[in-house]
C-alpha cells in the first residue's frame, strides 16, 4: 500500500468503507452474500497474517495482507449497509399499513415545525389495534397539523402515543426530485401516520429518575432558546441566530434561505466544524490554567470534549457537528498524549466512526459538503495563503489579514461548490466575496451570545448588552447576504453528474500537487486532460428523445407539458406561485425546452398572471405560436395542435362529450364515476378514438369510485389514471 495514500491510513480506510456502501446501495446483492464474504476474507486475513509471521519476524506485513484487510473493510461495511437498508425488524410496522393503530414510542431527534405542521420520527416500541398490544422495535414518520395558538411543543425524549392510520412514504413525485421513501428508508423508516390534530397525540409524563435528554440536555437547549428569546429583538435576526446556534433552521423563511443559497453562505446556518472551532476555542481559553500539570491537562481535555458532546446533542447530532466532535476530540486527545495529529487523518477518521455508527450518513447533503468544505480548506488554504507577500508594515498587515480570509473562503468553496452544484443545480459566483463579511460577523454574533447565555441568569442588563450586540452582528451578515444575493448574476444553474464532479476534484488534487512540485507542465496537462474528459463526456452521453406530452405533479394539482419539438406550451402551474420553476426543471430533465407560453384551466388568474410567459385569457381565445396553436374553446376546455401531435384537456363529462378527438391525446378530468358514467365514457371513446387518455380524479370522488376507475383504466391499454407519485410521458 505504498502508493495508495501512505500518509493517511484513516483516510485508506474510509476510501474503503465508502465504495463498500456505494457497493451495498447500488448492487442488487442479498446481505448473507456480504456477510459470507466478510467472513471469508477475514479467515483469509488471519492466515496470511500467520504467514507473514513466519517470513517477516520483525512486524512487517505483506502487501498481500494489507490487500486483503482492505477488502475486508469493504466487505464489512458493505455488510453492514446492505442489513441496515435491505432487512426489516420483526415484526415490521409494515405488517399494519392501511390499519387504524395508536402507536407508543419515543420520539428520536428534535421535532421540525414548519408551517403549522410539525414532523417527527417515532421510535415505536408497542402498536395497539382492535384490544392487542403488539411489543415492536421500529420506526415511524409521524406528521401533525398543529394550531398556530397552540403551546404545547414536543421535544426529543418525550415519550407520546398517537391514533392514525398508517401508509406507506411516498415516492418522488417527478423525476429527478427529492424521493421520501428512499431518503426515510436510509434512516430505516418505511410508514408514516399523518395527523389533523395534536388531539391525536397524547404525551406522557415524565418517569421519575435521570435522564440524559430529558435531565440535560433539553433543559439546556431551553435555555439557550430562552436566553435568545428575551434578549434578542424578534425578527429575522434572531431566527438566524437561533439557527445558527441551536440548529433550528426550519423558521427561517423561504426568501432567506433562498439568499444563503445565492450568495453560497448557507453553511453558516448549518451548525458545523465552524461553530465547533469557535466554541473550542473560548472554552479552551477558559481552561488554560488547568492545563500547568498533566493531571489538569486531563482534566481539561475531558471538560472540552463533554462541552463539545452535548453542544452536539443539543444541536440535534446532525451529521456536520457529530463530524466536528469527533474531529475535535481526536486533535484535543492527541494533543494531551503528545502525539502530533494530521487534520487530513483525523477528519478521514472520524468520518469513518460517523460511517460505522450510521452508514447512510454517506448520503446526506450535509455531511458530503461539511466534508468537501473542511477538505478544501485543509488542503488548499496553505498553498493559497503563501501567494500573499510578507511585510511589517501596517498595509502589508492588513493586506495579509484580507488575504487570509479570501483564502479561507476560496478554498472552502472549491471544496464545497461542485458538491452544492451536484445537490442544488446552482453554483454562487459572488460566494467567494459574500463568504467574507458573512463568515465574519456571523462569528461576531455567536462570540457575543457566549456571554449571552452566561450572564442571562443573573445579569439582566449586561445578557440585554451582548443580546443587543448578538442583533447587531446578525443584521450586518443578513444585510451583506441580501446584498449580495440581490446582484445579476450573483447565482448561475449548473447541474453537473458525478462523473463531472469526480473528475474537477481529481484534476484540483493533482493540480495543487503539481503546485507543489513546482511541476507547471504536468499541472497545465492535468487541467487540459480534465477539460477534455468532460467534453469528451458530454459528446458521447446519449441524448434522449424527448416526450411530446409530460405531466408535472405539483401536490394536488397537475401540470401538463406539451411540446412540438422546438417550442413547449405549460397548461396550468399549481394554485401556488413558484409553481414555475419546478415545472422548469421538469423540461429540462425530459429534455424539452423552456415553455414559451402558458394557458390555464385551474390555476388561478393571479398565478398565471404572475407567469413571465405571454398567457391565454382565461375566457375563450385563440394563440398563435410559430409551430403550435391553443384554442381555449371554453373555461374549462382547451386544445393544441401541432404538426406532430394534438392535446384535448376537459375538465367534466358534460364538456368532453360535446368534444371531438381526431386523434387527439386527452386528459379529462373526472369527478364522480359509476356505472353510468362508465357506459357514458366508453361511449364517448367508441366514437371519438382518442390515441391516448389519462384519467385525472376529482378531489372528492370516492374510494369505491376511484377503484372502479382503476379497474376501467387496466382493462383499455390506451386508458391510464393520473397518480400523484407518477409522471406521465407520451412520445
Amino acid at each position: 500500500m505504498r502508493y495508495f495514500l501512505p500518509a493517511y491510513p484513516a483516510a485508506r480506510l474510509f476510501a474503503c468503507a465508502v465504495a463498500g456502501i456505494m457497493a451495498a446501495i447500488s448492487l442488487p446483492v442479498a446481505p448473507l452474500v456480504w456477510f459470507v464474504t466478510a467472513m471469508g476474507i477475514s479467515l483469509l486475513v488471519l492466515l496470511m497474517l500467520l504467514i507473514d509471521g513466519k517470513r517477516f519476524p520483525g512486524g512487517k506485513l505483506s502487501a498481500w495482507s494489507v490487500m486483503c484487510y482492505l477488502v475486508l473493510v469493504f466487505a464489512a461495511f458493505a455488510f453492514h449497509a446492505s442489513a441496515s437498508f435491505r432487512l426489516t425488524p420483526s415484526p415490521s410496522l409494515l405488517s399494519w399499513v392501511g390499519r387504524d393503530v395508536i402507536l407508543s414510542g419515543t420520539i428520536d431527534g428534535r421535532p421540525v415545525e414548519v408551517e403549522g405542521v410539525t414532523t417527527m420520527q417515532l421510535r415505536v416500541s408497542e402498536v395497539f389495534e382492535k384490544g392487542l398490544r403488539t411489543r415492536i422495535s421500529d420506526k415511524a414518520k409521524v406528521v401533525v397539523r398543529m394550531p398556530k395558538d397552540d403551546e404545547a411543543r414536543y421535544q426529543e425524549g418525550d415519550f407520546v402515543r398517537v391514533k392514525g392510520r398508517l401508509a406507506l412514504i411516498p415516492v418522488a413525485s417527478n423525476r429527478g426530485e427529492y424521493d421520501p421513501r428512499f431518503q426515510n428508508r436510509l434512516n430505516g423508516i418505511h410508514v408514516q401516520m399523518f395527523c389533523a390534530g395534536p388531539w391525536k397525540l397524547l404525551r406522557e409524563p415524565p418517569k421519575p429518575g435521570f435522564s440524559f435528554m430529558g435531565s440535560v440536555v433539553n433543559p439546556l437547549r431551553h435555555y439557550l432558546a430562552e436566553a435568545l428569546d428575551k434578549r434578542v429583538p424578534n425578527g429575522e435576526e434572531r431566527q438566524f441566530v437561533k439557527g445558527m446556534i441551536l440548529g433550528e433552521r426550519d423558521m427561517l423563511s423561504a426568501e432567506l434561505n433562498d439568499a444563503f443559497r445565492r450568495t453560497g453562505t448557507a453553511h453558516v446556518l448549518a451548525v458545523s466544524g465552524l461553530h465547533v472551532a469557535l466554541l473550542a476555542y473560548a472554552v479552551n481559553l477558559c481552561l488554560q490554567r488547568l492545563k500547568v500539570t498533566p493531571a489538569g491537562r486531563w482534566l481539561a481535555m475531558l471538560l472540552l470534549v463533554s462541552i463539545i458532546a452535548l453542544y452536539s446533542f443539543v444541536t440535534g447530532n446532525a451529521p456536520s457537528i457529530k463530524r466536528a466532535a469527533i474531529m475535535s476530540a481526536m486533535i484535543f486527545t492527541g494533543g494531551t498524549l503528545g502525539r502530533k495529529s494530521y487534520a487530513v487523518n483525523s477528519l478521514a477518521a472520524s468520518d469513518l466512526l460517523i460511517l460505522l455508527l450510521d452508514p447512510f450518513d454517506l448520503f446526506n447533503p450535509g455531511f458530503v459538503m461539511t466534508n468537501g468544505a473542511v477538505l478544501g480548506i485543509l488542503t488548499l488554504y496553505q498553498p493559497l495563503a503563501s501567494l500573499a507577500p510578507d511585510g511589517k508594515a501596517l498595509h502589508w498587515r492588513l493586506l495579509r489579514l484580507v488575504w487570509d480570509g479570501f483564502a479561507v473562503s476560496l478554498s472552502a468553496m472549491i471544496g464545497v461548490s461542485p458538491v452544492i452544484a451536484l445537490y442544488f443545480g446552482t453554483f454562487s459566483v459572488s460566494g467567494i466575496v459574500a463568504n467574507l463579511p458573512a463568515v465574519l460577523f456571523s462569528n461576531l454574533a455567536m462570540y457575543a451570545a457566549l456571554p449571552l447565555f452566561l450572564y442571562h441568569g443573573f445579569g439582566g442588563w449586561i445578557a440585554s448588552f451582548f443580546g443587543a450586540s448578538v442583533w447587531l452582528f446578525a443584521r450586518l451578515t443578513l444585510y451583506f447576504v441580501h446584498l449580495f444575493s440581490a446582484l445579476p448574476m450573483a447565482s448561475i444553474d449548473v447541474r453537473p453528474d458525478l462523473f463531472a464532479v469526480a473528475v474537477f476534484y481529481l484534476a484540483v488534487a493533482f493540480v495543487f500537487y503539481t503546485f507543489t512540485k513546482r511541476a507547471w507542465g504536468r499541472a497545465a496537462i492535468a487541467v487540459l486532460v480534465g477539460l477534455n474528459l468532460l467534453l469528451w463526456h458530454d459528446v458521447t452521453k446519449p441524448v434522449p428523445k424527448p416526450p411530446g406530452v409530460v405531466t408535472v405533479n405539483l401536490g394536488k394539482e397537475v401540470a401538463v407539458l406539451f411540446t412540438s419539438g422546438s417550442e413547449t406550451c405549460l397548461v396550468d402551474a399549481g394554485r401556488r406561485k413558484g409553481g414555475l420553476d419546478r415545472v422548469r426543471r421538469q423540461s429540462e430533465s425530459w429534455g424539452m425546452t423552456t415553455p414559451v407560453a402558458a394557458a390555464g384551466i385551474f390555476t388561478p388568474d393571479s398565478v398565471m398572471r404572475a407567469l413571465p410567459l405571454p398567457t391565454l385569457p382565461s375566457g375563450s381565445g385563440v394563440a398563435t405560436r410559430r409551430t403550435f396553436v391553443v384554442r381555449k374553446l371554453d373555461d374549462k376546455t382547451l386544445r393544441i395542435d401541432s404538426k406532430q401531435r394534438s392535446l384535448l384537456l376537459v375538465s367534466g363529462l358534460k364538456r368532453l362529450e360535446a368534444q371531438r378527438a381526431d386523434g387527439a391525446d386527452v386528459v379529462f378530468w373526472v369527478y364522480r364515476f359509476t356505472g353510468k358514467e362508465l357506459q357514458r365514457l366508453d361511449a364517448w371513446i367508441a366514437e371519438a378514438r382518442p390515441r391516448r387518455m389519462l384519467l385525472v380524479p376529482g378531489p372528492f370522488m370516492t374510494p369505491a369510485q376511484r377503484e372502479l376507475l382503476r379497474r376501467y383504466a387496466a382493462s383499455r391499454p390506451q386508458v391510464e389514471v393520473r397518480s400523484r407519485n407518477r409522471q406521465t410521458a407520451w412520445y
